[in-house]
């Protein structure tokens, strides 16, 4: 990412400034790894929004949550895709740790 990269979020149209989380890293070759993500909770089918802007360009990434019947059989098939992306961004988390520690 450039120098003057950053990222906006949206929830359903709305800029959110809270619950955003953001990580940069140098790379060996100068360049600049970046992520961000948003830790939500939704009650109501939900539309969420990444901008990443920079004088290069613009890319924007959206994504629609679609809150169901809160049967309990869709509760305990949820709870486990959440655990498996808590899992997935912890594993992530750590791993950049690492890297920021070897570089």
């Amino acid at each position: 990412g450039p120098d003057d990269s950053y990222f906006v979020w949206k929830k359903n149209g709305q800029k959110m400034k809270a619950c955003i989380t953001e990580q940069s890293h140098m790379l060996f070759d100068g360049r600049v790894h970046v992520l961000s993500w948003v830790k939500d909770s939704v009650s109501e089918s939900t539309e969420y929004k990444c901008s990443f802007i920079s004088k290069v360009g613009n890319t924007t990434s959206e994504v629609r949550i679609t809150v169901g019947d809160k049967d309990r059989a869709g509760q305990d098939g949820w709870s486990k895709e959440f655990d498996t992306w808590r899992s997935a961004i912890s594993e992530h988390d750590k791993m950049m740790q690492s890297w920021r520690k070897t570089w």
